[in-house]
């Protein structure tokens, strides 16, 4: 069949829905697909780069230079979709065109839109807060990356429980132990050990002043200890620098912005552990790659987290400061906790792939495929 595939997420820099919309592509595009896609089609409103090496046929299709992305795909994306004629679109970061003219799947990451409506911008919840529950009930799947995630989007959105699939995400094949030593990570970001790591946007869902204060309970009991913070500044982000800004952390927070996914697995190989203390998570694929590196892992025991992380994680409650203090305390003291997270981690990392994803993926476009055109 002929797939449409949302590309809207991989201009600029990219962070978790672009890496998903990149690895999918990727891997529907040079095995995965095979015996059910025919010719893959990136639609976008900006260039986009495809795989260098594909066994089915993928082009791009799109304005390229339209300026704002849910105009486009209201506007010219349903004209676009009556000249091309796919047997399926998939949209793969909760929006769809209105209009759409032809059958689609859609892929909710996470519900916090509903869930934490306070963490994000009041222009993005009168925009999709009435065009989510549309989009997904006209779906004919929506396919989400965990347990929790389905629940949600079943319980707030009211969609048959049939209809909602899960495809978990996983770790790219790059981030997995390596060898090269701390020095590489001292020369190029001024980074030396010893360090807990978080990586994602800066945002209040991130619930990183909480995991900094928790820092600041601890870090006379730690004076080796820094805390790093890899990520672009999302919306809200003043209060995370305020809070690294606290003066009995005396300049032991770092903060550095983003770093290009061929770096992350530097940043995690040495850290004493990531630590992720968000509120809610769809997936959390943080947790994975530094589970695939090898690095201890300090989550939340909530959403999602719980889910991909219990056994394999140290789970704490993300509103405790004190209860994630003593776990940033254990993690530093204890070697014998973090070694074993550390086996137990990369047993539960090996079982997700994204080859596995795509699979999973072409198996929907299949069950869900237009009939056959005479």
């Amino acid at each position: 069949m002929i797939v449409g595939y949302d590309g809207t997420s991989l201009h600029g820099t990219i962070s978790g829905v672009g890496y998903y919309t990149a690895r999918l592509i990727e891997n529907l595009a040079n095995g995965a697909g095979d015996g059910v896609i025919e010719r893959l089609v990136v639609l976008s409103h900006r260039a986009v780069q495809l795989p260098k090496v594909a066994r089915v046929p993928v082009q791009i299709y799109g304005s390229h230079h339209f300026p704002v992305c849910f105009l486009w795909m209201q506007v010219v994306l349903p004209w676009i979709l009556r000249r091309l004629e796919p047997d399926l679109v998939h949209f793969t970061n909760y929006q769809a065109p209105f209009a759409a003219g032809v059958p689609y799947v859609v892929s909710f990451h996470d519900m916090t839109l509903s869930l934490f409506p306070e963490c994000h911008p009041l222009r993005r919840r009168l925009i999709l807060s009435k065009l989510r529950p549309f989009v997904a009930r006209r779906a004919r799947l929506v396919l989400v990356p965990s347990e929790s995630t389905r629940r949600d989007v079943v319980q707030i959105l009211g969609v048959d429980p049939a209809r909602v699939r899960v495809i978990p995400y996983a770790a790219s094949p790059r981030f997995r132990p390596i060898e090269a030593g701390p020095q590489r990570l001292e020369a190029a970001y001024g980074v030396r050990s010893a360090y807990f790591l978080f990586v994602g946007n800066l945002e209040p869902r991130k619930n990183l002043a909480r995991a900094l204060r928790a820092f600041a309970r601890v870090a006379p009991s730690l004076p080796q200890h820094c805390f790093v913070l890899v990520g672009q500044h999302g919306w809200k982000y003043q209060e995370v620098l305020r809070e690294a800004e606290r003066i009995e952390l005396n300049g032991r927070v770092r903060v550095l912005g983003y770093v290009p996914e061929n770096d992350l697995p530097l940043f995690y190989r040495h850290a004493t552990a990531l630590i992720y203390p968000s509120l809610y998570e769809g997936f959390g694929l943080p947790v994975v790659e530094a589970m695939a590196c090898g690095t201890p892992v300090l989550t939340s025991r909530s959403s999602s987290l719980t889910e991909i992380a219990e056994g394999a994680a140290l789970l704490v409650d993300p509103y405790d400061e004190r209860e994630i203090g003593d776990g940033l305390l254990a993690l530093a003291t204890d070697g014998e906790l973090r070694a074993g997270l550390t086996a137990r981690g990369l047993e539960r990392a090996a079982t997700y792939s994204w080859d596995r994803t795509a699979r999973e993926t072409a198996a929907a476009y299949r069950d869900v495929r237009a009939p056959t055109r005479a």
